[in-house]
């Protein structure tokens, strides 16, 4: 029987997946005009989080002359992911939600499921950005970047005291359904338009989050 259901963030729950990849573009429009450092990182490091991708572009930029190389790596590197975070977190406290995110947050957790967040964004700018949407009550945690997101379901399901057949994960990436897979958990794939790709490959899928309740009804009669 499901009783605990944790959620991705971007792409997920709210429309975010183009203004986190359109923001490192913004941060250095000024000295890559072109965008080609930074779809160069873009594509060589698909998987790096906020840290990695703004230090490669930092050490790109160096290179090509664009930024003085009086000032280090790792300070250019931590200002581009300052400046990133601030974006990010203006641009996506307001954007829309995925089709039926509220409304079905607030049905779950009425009917009594335990609803965390399990994102590859640090938790800190996590925690606000649930704060900014008013969504901080619906939630009884949030695991950020700061551990991989197979960890964080293995410390959700100690937290609560739920079974890997209790739990069930839905994400938009690649990264959220191997999390799953090294767990061993259910999986479903939120498969609306601006999600990630996973949709197309999960067995389980839905375009709508209202169609979550139901579907977990399905999946107790299942098992």
């Amino acid at each position: 029987m499901i009783k605990c259901a944790v959620f991705d963030f971007d792409g997920t729950l709210v429309d975010s997946n183009d203004i986190k990849r359109d923001t490192f573009f913004n941060i250095v429009q000024s000295l890559d005009p072109s965008g080609e450092i930074v779809s160069q990182v873009l594509k060589c490091w698909p998987a790096g989080d906020r840290y990695e991708k703004t230090r490669r572009i930092a050490e790109g930029l160096i290179s090509k002359g664009y930024l003085p190389s009086s000032v280090s790596i790792d300070e250019w590197s931590t200002h581009l992911a300052s400046e990133y975070t601030l974006q990010c977190q203006e641009a996506i406290a307001c954007c829309q939600e995925m089709p039926g995110a509220s409304q079905s947050l607030h049905e779950l957790t009425e009917k009594g499921y335990l609803l965390f967040v399990n994102s590859a964004t640090p938790e800190q700018p996590l925690r606000e950005l649930l704060k900014l949407r008013n969504w901080s009550h619906l939630f009884q945690d949030v695991y950020g970047a700061e551990d991989s997101k197979a960890n964080n379901l293995r410390k959700i399901s100690r937290k609560t005291g739920t079974t890997k057949n209790e739990m069930v994960h839905i994400g938009d990436q690649l990264d959220d359904l191997q999390a799953t897979e090294e767990f061993g958990c259910q999986f479903i794939a939120m498969a609306a338009t601006n999600s990630g790709p996973i949709g197309k490959v999960s067995p389980l899928a839905v375009q709508d989050l209202r169609a979550l309740s139901s579907l977990f009804l399905t999946l107790d009669k299942e098992a």
